[in-house]
This record gives C-alpha cells, sequence and structure tokens, in this order.
C-alpha cells in the first residue's frame, strides 16, 4: 500500500525546494519526489587547487527583492555583484526583421536599441529576427525599460550562490529518489516506479509540457526555449571575484564573462558561437581582461530549454494549467509556468497563501 501526504512536490531546483521550505515553515511536511537536489545549482568540483565545489551559472538574488530579504539573515556577510559591459562601441546589428519579431518590437520601442539587440542576439541567435518571443518582451519590460527600479544583485561567496548556499542549510528535506510515471487526476495519486503516492496537494516546478504528458493531457501547441553553453577556465592569476563583463561585441563568441571564484572564469558562449574551440574562446577572454596565456580549460557544459521564450497558444497553456490548479494539481516557476522569470520574481509565501491554500485560478502575469 502506498504512502499518503499533504502536499507533494514534484522537482528538485530551487522553486521546488523554496516550496517546501515555505510549507515546513507552515507545520506541514512536503514530500518531494526528485532525482538529486538542486537542479542547475548544484555545484561542481571546478577549482582543482583546492579542489572546492563552485557554481558557475550566473544566477544571483536581488538586494531589496522579498525573497532576498527572507534569506538575507542566514549570511553574516555578502558583497554586491559588480556589472560592466565591454565594446560598447561595436553594438550594432544591421539586419531586416520579420513583422512581428522581437527585433521590430526593440527597434519600435527602444530609443537606443543597440545594445538590448545585440545581448539578445548573442544569446538567442536569429530568433530575434523570425519570432515574437513574447516572454522575453516581459523580460525586458519588467527589468530594462526606463522607470523599473535597478537592483543590485548579490554575489557568490566562495564561489558558491547565495541561493545554493541557503537551500543546502535546510538538510532535513523528506525525499523520494523515484521517477514518476503517470499523475491520476481524479483520484490524487501519483505513480512512480515504486509505490503510488495519493496526495492531497500536488505543486510542479517539472516544464509543463512533463507535467501534461504525465497527466494525459492532450496540447496541440508548441513552446520555444533558449539554451545556453558555459566554458569554464582556471586562471592562474587571481581576478576580481563577482565581476560580470557583457561583451557587446556582436561576432565576438562570448556573450558574458564571469568570475564566481577569483580563480574560476565561466564564459557563457553566444548561440552561433557554440562550436568555438576552446582555445580560442580563451584567447577572447584573455583579451577582454588583460590576461598572458593564464588560463587553463576546465569544463564546457551545455544546459538546454533553460529560457523559455513563447508559447504557440498562450491562452490554451494558460487554460490547461488554471484546469489542473482547479484539481488540485499547481505548476509553478519558470518552467512549470514557462515564464522566463528569475527566482526572486516568485512570490513563494504569496503563492502558498493564495493558489495553492485557497485555490484561486492562475493568472500568467507579464
Amino acid at each position: 500500500m502506498g504512502k499518503s501526504v499533504d502536499y507533494l512536490i514534484l522537482g528538485s531546483g530551487p522553486a521546488a525546494l523554496f516550496h517546501a521550505i515555505y510549507l515546513r515553515k507552515r507545520g506541514n511536511n512536503p514530500l518531494l519526489i526528485c532525482s538529486g537536489l538542486f537542479g542547475q545549482l548544484q555545484p561542481k568540483k571546478y577549482d582543482p587547487i583546492n579542489n572546492q565545489p563552485v557554481n558557475i551559472l550566473p544566477i544571483f538574488p536581488v538586494l531589496g527583492s522579498g525573497l532576498w530579504n527572507e534569506i538575507k539573515s542566514s549570511f553574516d556577510s555578502y558583497s554586491e555583484l559588480s556589472l560592466h559591459k565591454v565594446n560598447v562601441n561595436h553594438s550594432t546589428i544591421k539586419k531586416k526583421g520579420a513583422a512581428g519579431s522581437y527585433y521590430e518590437y526593440l527597434t519600435q520601442h527602444q530609443e537606443q536599441p543597440d545594445i538590448p539587440l545585440t545581448l539578445s542576439y548573442k544569446q538567442f541567435g536569429d530568433l530575434i529576427f523570425s519570432h515574437p518571443l513574447q516572454e522575453l518582451r516581459k523580460k525586458l519590460n519588467r527589468n530594462y525599460t526606463a522607470g523599473t527600479p535597478n537592483f543590485s544583485k548579490v554575489g557568490f561567496t566562495n564561489g558558491l550562490s547565495p541561493y545554493y548556499l541557503f537551500l543546502k542549510s535546510f538538510s532535513q528535506y523528506p525525499i523520494a529518489d523515484q521517477n514518476v510515471r503517470y499523475i491520476d487526476i481524479v483520484n490524487k495519486k501519483v505513480h512512480t516506479d515504486k509505490e503510488v503516492i495519493q496526495y492531497d496537494k500536488l505543486i510542479c516546478t517539472l516544464p509543463y509540457q512533463s507535467v501534461f504528458e504525465l497527466t494525459h493531457l492532450k496540447e496541440n501547441f508548441t513552446s520555444l526555449a533558449g539554451d545556453a553553453r558555459f566554458v569554464t577556465f582556471y586562471s592562474s592569476k587571481t581576478l576580481p571575484e563577482n565581476h560580470l563583463w557583457y561583451d557587446c561585441k556582436p561576432h565576438s563568441p562570448i556573450y558574458r564573462i564571469f568570475t564566481p571564484h577569483p580563480n574560476i572564469i565561466t564564459a557563457q558562449l553566444a548561440r552561433k558561437s557554440w562550436e568555438t574551440q576552446n582555445n580560442d574562446v580563451g584567447k577572447v577572454i584573455e583579451d577582454l581582461l588583460g590576461l598572458n596565456n593564464q588560463l587553463s580549460y576546465l569544463s564546457t557544459d551545455t544546459y538546454t530549454n533553460c529560457y523559455p521564450l513563447d508559447v504557440s497558444d498562450t491562452g490554451k497553456k494558460d487554460r490547461l494549467i488554471s484546469y489542473l490548479a482547479e484539481n488540485d494539481i499547481y505548476l509553478s516557476g519558470r518552467f512549470g509556468t514557462w515564464r522566463y522569470i528569475d527566482l526572486h520574481e516568485v512570490d513563494y509565501e504569496a503563492e502558498l497563501s493564495i493558489r495553492v491554500m485557497k485555490g484561486l485560478k492562475y493568472e500568467s502575469g507579464n
């Protein structure tokens, strides 16, 4: 006979873990079904000298956000992230975009579109000329349009993200290391490869496509996402920690560079430059940072579908998510709702209070 829980969470990343923490604060004991914890925040041992784990993904808390205010008491000290833009004078793209494309939108709605156009092109390639990229537009309007507060970001500590350090401090996550086979909406049961688990409410931070498949909901629309590739180097020269450089030169192979640790440099490659040789990437970094044969290649990491960009039928997607919510299945986070949002943009306390506890209808937001 399977177990029964009030709250079941599908997911292993930060969004799932924050939901688990807030439920624990309310006196509940949620169960997580996942394989491993921390998702893309799981550090790897990239420091070859000290053999210490390092987070390489540039995922930062934002000073002034509600989420940072919740977790900052866990840190004795922290440093702000220093942002830089280089090669700004080269930031010009001369190409015509299709009607309704993201390129057309930017050129019509931005007084100075060159830099955002260049960085979008480097991050997503030719998609900006052919697709609307509605989620990217919403993110631009939320975070980068004139009048929007420009919150400073919090850097890493000894190579580790504050998000990771905070989430890791809660070591007692009740976990079932299992693979989900089927979600029975009517009987409120999750069938795994090991057992059947009865739930009262189910929170999913998995990509919505996976949830629709597991619940046997039919979707006849498509979604579009951006991928990311990171190349990591060891620097024999100690560098300033927590600096982030955006390379605004359109045809440079690098989109941005980050120093999560004084001797670790991570470069996110421009989408059209994924096949650039590691030595060539290293040379561009050395030119940008004034280094001289002081980099050693460590690794290449590719992350797929990490930037939700578009859905061919947003209305239908949102109606299906609302249908699931009416049946006590709540999709949350960047991938569950397929919105290009950052961790601090989700009010986990409010989601639990308003959507999950009271069962209110899902709203797609801006």
